[in-house]
């Protein structure tokens, strides 16, 4: 519940967030911050190597020799090749397809960067078990933003750039306040902090292509849509999905502790399936009731501008019904298996979306990128759990 509670949190200021934005900024703002926030995060999944994954693991063996100050002390060192994945992005779209501003160019920069360093330190409290931390820094990050976003609209100054730099601002608030007590841990007598950098990334390299996989299979919809379509369907696409991505935190939560569990040897294996069909029984029937009242409330909160995003509503809520069961598998990956096997049924499954999106997006727009979504989901939930299957076998022998 803590789990689920902190990330309750952060979807809560996040739906209010969108809501702002979108009332305010109408679709194509709306887009855009979507873009800078889909920018920041492929960006993170690539510089990180995979190593929140690998740290996070580690740090759940017992006895295990990493500590926290070398998964976070690596994190920084990998900082400058972030602001540099996210630099050649920017440039490279504003090129070809949708010129950015300087000044939210480097919103976006910021924004990465707090992002990068947000993730890992949560997964360092995550690897610890330290649920509660995560949650109060969840609060600090959704009081910070609220507050700011509001002081923007009243003011008059609530545009793309300010938006941006307002959800960097709260992440690295939330960091800072997770990362004090794991930089003033000393280290054992003779070891610095690069001793475990080597292995880190070694046992993160799989988890990493699976990371950046999932995330080109989740997010690659937004940026050709961006780039086909223009930021007002973009702007429309995404407040379809706000309520079925919201609701992703009951499969992640939940997940989360099932596959720390699980790693920990609290739980077996027996009783992690058990819980994971339970977990995609209520994922599923939460999601049919939130489908019926998103119709009937989505032009009440946002406005009659969206009113196209209703006709894909319903179809990306179906997507999203079927990815809780990829989030399930994907937590017996983490909580029972190798690092070397949590990556491929991602790499594979993504390959897979990502072709869809490009085939039929172009055609049929956000009604594409609606249908791509619910098969490759489906393609990633059929993938991952013959995988997970197969490397649960191995394990029972």
């Amino acid at each position: 519940m803590l789990v689920f509670l902190s990330r309750l949190a952060n979807a809560g200021v996040g739906v209010g967030f969108v809501v702002i934005t979108g009332r305010h900024l109408g679709p194509a703002g709306r887009g855009e911050i979507a873009l800078a926030f889909t920018i920041a995060w492929a960006a993170t999944h690539i510089a990180n190597v995979g190593t929140s994954t690998s740290g996070r693991i580690r740090l759940l063996r017992p006895a295990d020799p990493v500590r926290p100050r070398d998964v976070i002390s690596l994190t920084i060192a990998l900082l400058p090749l972030q602001a540099l994945l996210v630099v050649a992005s920017i440039g490279v779209i504003s090129l070809t397809s949708f010129y950015m501003t300087w000044e939210y160019s480097l919103a976006i920069v910021a924004l990465s960067l707090a992002t990068m360093l947000l993730n890992s330190t949560v997964a360092v409290l995550y690897g610890l078990r330290r649920y509660s931390k995560v949650l109060t820094a969840e609060v600090i990050i959704g009081v910070s933003q609220a507050v700011v976003v509001v002081g923007l609209l009243r003011s008059g100054q609530l545009n793309s750039t300010s938006a941006v730099l307002t959800m960097a601002l709260g992440m690295v608030l939330g960091a800072s306040w997770l990362i004090g007590p794991v930089v003033q841990v000393r280290q054992k007598a003779g070891l610095g902090l690069t001793t475990h950098w080597r292995s880190l990334i070694a046992e993160g390299f799989y988890p990493m292509l699976g990371q950046v996989s999932i995330f080109v299979a989740l997010r690659s919809d937004r940026i050709i849509l961006a780039v086909v379509a223009g930021a007002d369907s973009l702007g429309l696409y995404v407040v379809a999905l706000a309520i079925p991505e919201t609701l992703r935190i009951v499969p992640k939560a939940f997940g989360q502790v099932i596959a720390d569990r699980g790693r920990s040897g609290v739980d077996s294996i027996k009783a992690v399936r058990r819980y994971a069909r339970l977990f995609v029984v209520a994922q599923v029937l939460i999601l049919g009731v939130s489908a019926v009242v998103g119709s009937t409330l989505l032009l009440t909160v946002f406005g009659e501008g969206f009113r196209e995003a209703l006709g894909v509503l319903a179809i990306v809520t179906i997507a999203e019904m079927v990815l809780s069961i990829y989030f399930m598998y994907q937590s017996l990956l983490v909580g029972f298996s190798r690092p070397r096997g949590i990556g491929p049924p991602q790499v594979l499954g993504g390959v897979v979306a990502v072709l869809l999106n490009l085939v039929m997006i172009p055609v049929w727009g956000m009604s594409g990128a609606a249908y791509a979504c619910l098969l490759g989901h489906a393609v990633l939930a059929i993938i991952s759990g013959i995988w997970t299957n197969r490397e649960l076998r191995r394990l029972d022998t």
